[in-house]
């Protein structure tokens, strides 16, 4: 394939990290980056990494980052925590982790002179040996048959194999198996046995799904937790509302997309936000009843994305830790 580059100075100016480069995309899964930087996941991701920075000061020493993607919170992670003795890069693709350490070196060799870094292969935490202080995963939740992802080459950043996950069901009306939320308490529930004591999980859910369905998931893994920030997001892959729709029909859910110039005007006059900012003083819920008239299914949000008009919703980062080892 050919190699795009891609420059992430902005991502981590608007974050307020003094960080200027870039990074390559070497293989067809690793993901690239938004336009609009705060339009992308790894936004409110550097801020959370920022966010986790600050308060626990100099206590993180180890880190693992699960599904890895890019490199680019790695290279994050390394600007904010100089403490930092070990790094664990992992991702379910084959042969993805050389091209993502390639990266994190170009952007951080200085920061890597004392730092172990070693990339591993496999599915949420399984592949870590040990426990760590810090665990970051931004993965997908729609589930879906693994022949059927293999069948039509679907993309892996947006879908997960549900065989992996079946077993974490607790009958068939399981709330969770419902609104495609197995695959998160998976991964939850594999970073809880991989946190040192005082450990903390960043993970990244949307708000495309009931608020009480993100709390069950965290309460069904034993975990407490806080939400670190929110923002409102560009949906603009047609693919992945295609696969919400398509989860929609068949699960008989409704999830929570919006027209995004609608929602964008909402918030602007009724917040005083300029989408994609975080989102302060609103909870879900109110931030989901204050963006009624802009609400959309996926499977609306599907058919207007192919008149090429823009669809958003609502993104959600979560610090988890568990209560019986903080």
């Amino acid at each position: 394939m050919k190699q795009l580059k891609i420059n992430i100075s902005e991502l981590f100016n608007l974050v307020g990290i003094d960080h200027k480069g870039g990074i390559a995309i070497y293989h067809s899964d690793m993901t690239g980056l938004e336009p609009n930087p705060k339009d992308d996941w790894l936004y409110l991701g550097l801020l959370a990494l920022k966010d986790i920075a600050e308060s626990r000061k100099n206590k993180i020493h180890s880190a693992a980052f699960i599904g890895s993607g890019n490199g680019i919170e790695t290279i994050a992670a390394l600007k904010l925590m100089p403490e930092l003795k070990k790094i664990f890069v992992t991702d379910l693709v084959q042969d993805i982790q050389k091209g993502i350490i390639k990266n994190i070196r170009t952007n951080a060799a200085n920061d890597l002179k004392e730092v172990a870094i070693s990339g591993l292969e496999g599915r949420d935490c399984q592949p870590l040996l040990e426990q760590v202080d810090l665990i970051y995963g931004n993965l997908p939740i729609i589930m879906c048959d693994p022949e059927e992802i293999k069948k039509h080459r679907l993309s892996m950043t947006t879908l997960t194999d549900a065989q992996s996950y079946e077993h974490l069901a607790v009958g068939h009306q399981d709330e969770l198996r419902k609104w495609s939320m197995l695959s998160q308490l998976g991964f939850l529930l594999s970073a809880k046995d991989k946190l040192n004591k005082g450990g903390s999980i960043l993970t990244f859910i949307g708000g495309r799904i009931p608020y009480q369905i993100i709390n069950q998931c965290f309460k069904r893994a034993g975990l407490s937790y806080k939400r670190i920030s929110t923002s409102f997001k560009r949906q603009s892959d047609s693919q992945f509302l295609r696969q919400y729709a398509d989860y929609e029909a068949k699960a008989g859910v409704s999830f929570s997309f919006y027209d995004y110039q609608q929602a964008a005007q909402i918030i602007k006059s009724r917040l005083g936000v300029l989408v994609p900012d975080v989102i302060n003083g609103l909870n879900d819920a109110e931030l989901k009843e204050l963006l009624v008239p802009a609400l959309l299914t996926a499977a609306q949000a599907y058919k207007l994305s192919l008149t090429d008009q823009a669809v958003g919703h609502i993104a959600h980062a979560f610090e988890a830790w568990n209560p019986d080892n903080f």
